[in-house]
């Protein structure tokens, strides 16, 4: 029996969490809702009470990132017997009929591992910049191509694509039983890439539903805004990239660790030179725990 657990992780998100959970149980389809939450010190847990009828609440010690939290509500969700999970960040806004129709694509294609609706920016008019850059090579629609995708009954066949963020994910049990859970080594920034990677490697395909959306209510973050991210995540995530040999990986990412580190400097002086000697490290003198942590990837089911 096909049943879908939307997963929710929190963090001080007072800000979004209500509207997001009040879309998500007002959908077409109203999911069994887990609600993760990594020790916020705001108020949501307070504008979380009210739903409790309507969601199951896990509230951590302390902050497990995103991958570690997500973990905990997959790992719930398959004690409970369900066959599909729904990532859904805390500032992402559902469009009503998108559970349903994410359900019934990944029913129809199972082997799309991971499918994610268009996720719209702030305004909810035009793709999230961050989203768009991810797809455009593969879906690339003006805003009223988008606007009239989303007023069809049915959803589409999703349309591959290489990668797209974890705002949204609609994924199978069984590519968690294959391909595992995320992985420890990633807290927060590049899980998604690396559990995309292990998906990809076990023969599933990653795709998007282009009849549904999500708002992403955050703001754009600028190029040099976001390098200290890239610096932490990109060249790890290439190093333990299984789809590319070893080789392959230790260069591309000291590539990207060196020139990313380079654009650092000339914004930010040595601000960031601890963290580029963290990073350096995994291609130098944690090249063992590198091979390691490749092999058990393709053995599979890595535990969280």
């Amino acid at each position: 029996m096909n049943k879908v657990a939307t997963i929710i992780v929190t963090y001080n998100g007072s800000k979004w969490i209500r509207r997001c959970l009040e879309q998500v149980l007002n959908g077409s389809v109203t999911p069994h809702v887990i609600i993760v939450d990594n020790n916020s010190s705001d108020d949501t847990i307070e504008i979380i009470n009210p739903f409790l009828q309507k969601v199951e609440l896990i509230r951590l010690q302390s902050n497990l990132g995103f991958g570690g939290a997500n973990n905990i509500g997959i790992e719930r969700a398959l004690e409970q017997g369900y066959s599909h999970f729904f990532l859904l960040n805390q500032d992402a806004y559902v469009n009503k009929d998108c559970v349903s129709k994410l359900l019934e694509t990944a029913i129809s294609h199972p082997h799309y591992g991971i499918i994610s609706p268009i996720q719209l920016d702030q305004e909810g008019i035009a793709m999230d910049p961050v989203f768009y850059s991810q797809v455009f090579k593969y879906y690339n629609p003006d805003k009223d191509r988008l606007i009239h995708e989303f007023e069809k009954i049915n959803p589409a066949d999703p349309i591959e694509v290489r990668f797209v963020g974890a705002a949204a994910w609609f994924i199978s049990a069984s590519v968690v039983k294959k391909a595992g859970f995320f992985h420890p080594v990633f807290f927060h920034y590049g899980e998604d890439n690396n559990f995309a990677a292990r998906a990809q490697y076990f023969g599933y395909k990653i795709g998007i539903q282009v009849t549904t959306a999500v708002i992403h209510d955050r703001k754009p973050r600028g190029k040099q805004e976001f390098l200290p991210v890239k610096l932490r995540s990109f060249p790890l995530h290439q190093l333990l990239d299984i789809r590319k040999p070893f080789v392959i990986g230790w260069i591309v990412g000291l590539y990207q660790l060196i020139r990313i580190s380079k654009k650092l400097k000339k914004t930010s002086g040595t601000q960031y030179k601890k963290q580029f000697l963290e990073s350096r490290s995994w291609f130098f003198s944690k090249i063992k725990d590198a091979f390691k942590i490749r092999r058990e990837m393709k053995k599979g089911l890595t535990e969280p």
